[in-house]
């Protein structure tokens, strides 16, 4: 009995160029991403540290401390599913273009245009929730302790250039202007960050839940269960459109519970990542699936770790919520204010509270990042098919490093015009909005191609290598309905989240022109229009670039 000798990295690479070019592109990226590396940008950019420690004030706020400790293993139940659905697909199309790919190849090219823009709002908003509210956590915790010993008072709301930026506004911009700078550099320094960040994020939960239950001591902390559902806010009462979307508690103890569930539903978003940098991965087809549904899992276990440990050491709540921000040090002006979980590790630890909180901000900066990285990819692929306006700009990939500098540079900039945007809708519930656009957009993005795989063309189930078996379409079905579900539940206009809707009309009607004036007609699709040779020959200009670069 003879058992074949494995494959040398080298073989494995030329199989991943080879599947390249049967889906019509060339290897223009660096493919130097291993199976670990795919993993660590999904994982970064899930960031229980950010998604779950963002809207934590948002959860307690709807459904009291059950937002986390049942919200939380509900939502990951089913996302588990839809990233399972996904990872099938992404084993049978590995390259950048990801989610529109696939709906492209079951279905036909405009059902792939829709899938992309989708997808594509849902990056540039995700960028926007993450690097904003990184922003708030920076300032916080690192940015005005070290000022303070200048004599120089700053903070989130500090005016500058007159009233035009805030200092979170003027931070976020300066975090989005590093993120730039490293993934126009190179796919390994993202790569080699991205995998730190994965220890980084569990290292800091692991000190987060011993400091908690084991230093924390002789504080008085909230009379209330970790599992009890109860809408804790009693004073949001906003109008913006025109009539009383009442607080949380006015709500019935399901319907509040269930608006909750935004916390959790938004921190699992960005797990396409492992998708968008299949072309940068070695062994795509499966490293890209594992990727995927790894992510999730992990994160599922880990940020429940976190969320109980925060939980069960929440501060007096008449000090945190419902309360004068003016008066008591502890007050969270919760939907983007100052974060619930500041004040928790704070009010227990003190000092080394201080300490994590700024550990966090390294984190939500690093989970930017990645998120930077994988929104870049997806808005070159979609260029390089021609896609977007300003294609043949977007879609240029730089001869030094490889990367594509230019999609990478739009997403920073309009990221930021987004959070300028929301803010001067929204104010302090910017981020409940920039978030819940995310999530839908990138949901409806992700459910498109599920649907899809059930519905349209079968063909891509031949091209798979991780495979659900028989229970492929029950697990895509019970994942397109959860999707509907938490459509209906993020869009509701809620004393938190009142512009959401509005906004996404405002996005689904521009798209509709921009669809029937343009791209019904115009968009071709990821059609492959150019042989194995013409392939090769894009692929060689790039190798003799990078020589002619590096002897100059």
């Amino acid at each position: 009995m003879s058992s074949q000798a494995p494959r040398s990295r080298e073989d494995v690479i030329k199989q991943d160029v080879r599947d390249l070019h049967h889906l019509g592109y060339a290897q223009e990226l660096f493919r130097t991403m291993g199976g670990f590396s795919n993993f660590a940008i999904s994982f970064s950019i899930i960031s229980i540290l950010t998604g779950a420690v963002i809207l934590f004030d948002y959860g307690l706020a709807w459904g009291g401390p059950a937002a986390s400790t049942l919200g939380w293993p509900l939502v990951s139940l089913f996302t588990l599913l839809i990233a399972a659905s996904m990872a099938e697909i992404a084993s049978a199309y590995p390259t950048a273009g990801g989610l529109y790919y696939w709906s492209s190849r079951m279905k036909n090219k405009d059902w792939g245009w829709w899938t992309a823009w989708f997808n594509l709002a849902g990056q540039i908003a995700i960028v926007a929730g993450i690097d904003f509210a990184a922003a708030s956590f920076v300032n916080t915790s690192i940015v005005a302790p070290i000022l303070s010993n200048f004599g120089i008072q700053f903070g989130n709301s500090s005016a500058v250039l007159g009233t035009l930026v805030n200092g979170q506004l003027l931070t976020m911009a300066a975090l989005l202007a590093i993120q730039l700078i490293l993934n126009v550099a190179g796919v390994r320094i993202v790569a080699a960050l991205n995998d730190f960040s994965v220890w980084f994020h569990i290292g800091t939960v692991a000190i987060i839940v011993v400091a908690l239950f084991l230093i924390a001591s002789g504080k008085s902390h909230a009379d209330i269960s970790p599992f009890t559902v109860q809408p804790l806010d009693t004073t949001m009462t906003a109008s913006p459109l025109g009539f009383n979307l009442g607080s949380a508690a006015g709500y019935a103890l399901p319907i509040a519970f269930l608006f909750s569930l935004l916390q959790a539903q938004w921190t699992y978003t960005g797990y396409d990542a492992s998708a968008h940098v299949a072309e940068e991965t070695v062994g795509a087809r499966l490293s890209s699936a594992w990727g995927v549904f790894i992510s999730v899992a992990v994160s599922a276990v880990v940020g429940y770790i976190v969320l109980m440990g925060l939980v069960t050491h929440l501060p007096p709540l008449d000090q945190l919520m419902n309360c004068d921000p003016t008066k008591q040090a502890l007050c969270s002006a919760y939907y983007g204010g100052n974060p619930v979980v500041f004040t928790t590790l704070t009010y227990n630890l003190g000092t080394l509270g201080d300490w994590l909180s700024a550990a966090i901000a390294v984190a939500m900066s690093l989970c930017g990042l990645a998120s930077v990285a994988a929104a870049g990819r997806m808005l070159f692929a979609f260029s390089r098919d021609h896609g977007v306006p300003g294609s043949p700009w977007l879609r240029k990939v730089s001869h030094r490093f490889r990367t594509p500098a230019n999609a990478l540079a739009a997403i920073v900039v309009f990221s930021y015009l987004l959070t300028n945007a929301a803010y001067i809708a929204g104010s302090y519930t910017a981020i409940a909005i920039v978030t819940a656009i995310s999530t839908i957009a990138l949901y409806w993005a992700y459910g498109v191609p599920i649907f899809l795989g059930v519905f349209g063309k079968q063909e891509w189930r031949d091209h798979a290598v991780w495979k659900l078996g028989r229970f492929s379409k029950p697990v895509a079905l019970v994942a397109c309905a959860w999707i509907v579900v938490i459509s209906f539940l993020f869009l509701w206009p809620t004393s938190g989240n009142a512009y959401t809707l509005l906004a996404y009309v405002v996005f689904l009607v521009a798209l509709v022109v921009y669809y029937f004036a343009w791209a019904r007609r115009r968009f071709k699709g990821p059609i492959v229009e150019v042989g194995e040779a013409e392939l090769t020959e894009i692929e060689q200009e790039f190798e003799h670039a990078a020589e002619e670069l590096a002897g100059a």
